[in-house]
């Protein structure tokens, strides 16, 4: 199953606030796309934009354009974003493995 966990909600820096999602397997090189949407204005229809990005929610190698799973649309829906990109589905972050002798005596 293609997933996609979010890492970070609500980045600045982007025409409306901004998701980074982990995802797997990798897409064009890169295991983060980042997700925004655009409000309407001037007659336009909204847009929910992702673009491929970096760990640290930049865009990979500095490409901005918008890639698979952008649409038109007002309705922010970052499932449907995400399955029209390549079929993830969002799932809830794994914990980290606790290791033997972690605890503090």
């Amino acid at each position: 199953m293609n997933t996609a966990e979010l890492v970070a909600d609500g980045l600045a820096g982007y025409p409306g606030p901004a998701s980074l999602y982990r995802i797997d397997p990798p897409m064009a090189g890169t295991d983060h796309l980042l997700l925004f949407h655009q409000r309407a204005r001037y007659g336009q229809s909204g847009q929910l934009v992702v673009i491929l990005a970096r760990e640290d929610g930049l865009p990979y190698h500095g490409d901005v354009r918008p890639t698979v799973g952008s649409h038109a649309t007002d309705d922010p829906n970052h499932h449907l974003a995400l399955q029209l990109a390549g079929g993830y589905r969002i799932v809830e972050p794994q914990p980290e493995p606790e290791h033997e002798g972690d605890d503090a005596a």
